[in-house]
């Protein structure tokens, strides 16, 4: 019974840095939030960047906005999977909160960024995507986020702040849990066959999971990454296929429903692709 010690444990020491890196967050939300609101449907051939740069940032709602702007003719096709690549739901913050994977941090937010980035470009390259004028200068949303607010109460953020970092705790404990007794009983983390680590087929699996619209997946991720049972190029994959309720929001409210399940299938291939070319650059790197 090593492994539920060893899982309470990791998870416990995670729960205070949650806290501070969601308080952090709540702040970037508020302010950048709705001020960018109308520069995203403005964005222009800085659709992708302006996309991913807000992808990045952990929130409820981005996903759902650009899902919304594109419906609208505000955003190309290459914006809008630039914020799905970006997005990683609550990975980062738990990222963060473990301090042996802390050197991954910053290799994180670059791949997830330039990924994005590219894949946004070359999308609109190669599909010829165009956007409509926007001439509703700093027009109010439509749908509002709940994580946004107007005036910044510090006891409201940090309420809520609490209030989600317990959720994700308990995610992560019991993802720890069931992890760590696989880990113990089957040695799954040393495995070498066609889902190991140093398998191709792993990403794109890890990838196929990572489409699951639901918090509890970006956390499991990070935390199968944590332990050593998927690589960090498997993780860099599912996470970018992670693109949480924004996904939800595409099938629902689509005309077409062809069209959003092409479109995320365009975003299995992009992420389970990125992960294998992430897997040969670093094997020829390291070999």
């Amino acid at each position: 019974m090593e492994f539920l010690h060893e899982a309470l444990h990791d998870t416990i020491i995670t729960l205070p840095i949650l806290i501070v890196a969601f308080v952090f967050i709540e702040f970037i939300e508020h302010r950048i939030g709705k001020k960018y609101d109308y520069k995203i449907k403005s964005a222009g051939k800085f659709g992708p960047i302006i996309g991913a740069a807000l992808g990045i940032v952990p929130q409820c709602g981005f996903s759902i906005l650009g899902v919304m702007f594109y419906f609208q003719g505000y955003i190309t096709l290459g914006t809008l999977l630039s914020i799905f690549l970006a997005t990683s739901d609550e990975a980062l913050p738990v990222l963060i909160s473990n301090t042996e994977a802390m050197d991954k941090v910053l290799p994180f937010i670059i791949l997830k960024f330039s990924i994005a980035v590219v894949w946004g470009y070359l999308v609109d390259f190669v599909l010829k995507s165009r956007v409509n004028e926007v001439n509703d200068t700093g027009a109010e949303l439509a749908a509002t986020d709940e994580c946004l607010t107007d005036h910044f109460d510090f006891k409201e953020v940090l309420y809520h702040s609490i209030k989600k970092s317990l959720k994700i705790f308990v995610y992560m404990f019991l993802i720890n849990l069931a992890l760590g007794y696989l880990v113990e009983t089957f040695q799954i983390d040393k495995s070498v066959g066609i889902l190991g680590k140093s398998s191709y087929l792993q990403p794109m699996f890890v990838s196929l999971v990572g489409l699951i619209p639901n918090c509890a997946i970006s956390v499991g991720i990070i935390q199968a990454f944590v332990l050593g049972i998927i690589s960090f190029e498997s993780a860099i994959a599912g996470l970018c296929a992670n693109a949480g309720l924004g996904l939800i929001f595409l099938v629902k409210e689509s005309k077409n429903k062809l069209d959003a399940v092409k479109i995320i299938g365009l975003l299995y291939g992009i992420s389970a692709l990125t992960g294998v070319l992430l897997m040969a650059v670093i094997s020829l790197i390291t070999y």
